[in-house]
């Protein structure tokens, strides 16, 4: 009799092991998706384009609504992993932005994407690496999350004047002041003329910003000045549209 119960209750212990076995290849080695992973309240599943959204997202969504001012547009910048092209961080910018457009004007949303490294580690960012941010987008100053350019309408150096530009170099000298980083302004030109003479435009057009910083209380310390002509154009040289957006001076704050 004590033979036969420790038999069945060995027994036992082998079918105990064998349902844990199974249970542990079906929900964790062979659907790693099973199992709960922490992510903020929105987040896309590795691979895919389309935003998920959880019970959190409707209150961070009229905050990000509500930070951005009058006169000014929402960028939506959509991550791009490793092993992934910048195409399909656009596509996921594009669909986080239908997202808004039932509270704001499609008109008023812009859309861009970055390289954000590791699409599982990323999982826990509250935006899963998406960057919302308020910028100024008008012919004369156009922010990106990462850089802004003031455009350059003729072969001149003189167009900070503007409503637009003066309120931008404002914000930015204040911003500049609180936290004590370094500004990067690089000069850029049309490809009209030899290479010496776009070169020394565009270090003009640099300086005709750095001066207006200093003039109005940013320390020299503080701003870096570089040139890179007519080699490094964001637009087609064969049309004026084009010529207009490669006479600029790029803004990066480091």
């Amino acid at each position: 009799m004590k033979k036969l119960l420790a038999f069945l209750t060995f027994l036992l212990f082998l079918l105990l092991i064998w349902f844990s076995w199974n249970w542990y290849r079906d929900t964790v080695l062979c659907c790693p998706d099973a199992v709960a992973k922490e992510t903020g309240v929105l987040y896309y599943k590795c691979g895919t384009a389309d935003p998920i959204t959880t019970d959190g997202w409707a209150a961070k969504k009229e905050e990000i609504i509500n930070m951005v001012p009058e006169g000014k547009n929402l960028l939506i910048v959509g991550p791009y992993f490793d092993g992934e092209k910048r195409e399909k961080g656009l596509v996921r910018a594009e669909k986080v932005k239908a997202l808004f457009t039932d509270k704001m004007s499609s008109d008023k949303i812009v859309t861009d994407a970055r390289p954000a490294g590791d699409c599982e580690a990323g999982l826990k960012d509250v935006y899963h690496n998406t960057i919302f941010k308020d910028v100024i987008r008008n012919e004369h100053v156009v922010q990106f999350h990462d850089k802004t350019y003031i455009y350059f309408k003729y072969d001149s150096t003189k167009e900070l004047d503007t409503q637009h530009v003066v309120k931008f170099l404002n914000d930015l000298i204040a911003e500049l002041k609180a936290s004590g980083k370094t500004v990067v302004l690089t000069g850029h030109t049309d490809h009209d003329g030899t290479d010496e003479y776009n070169y020394e435009l565009g270090l003009e057009r640099a300086n005709h910003v750095k001066a207006y910083l200093v003039k109005h209380g940013l320390p020299e310390s503080q701003i870096e000045v570089k040139s890179k002509g007519k080699s490094e154009p964001i637009a087609d040289n064969s049309t004026p549209e084009g010529k207009q957006k490669n006479r600029r001076v790029e803004i990066v704050i480091k």
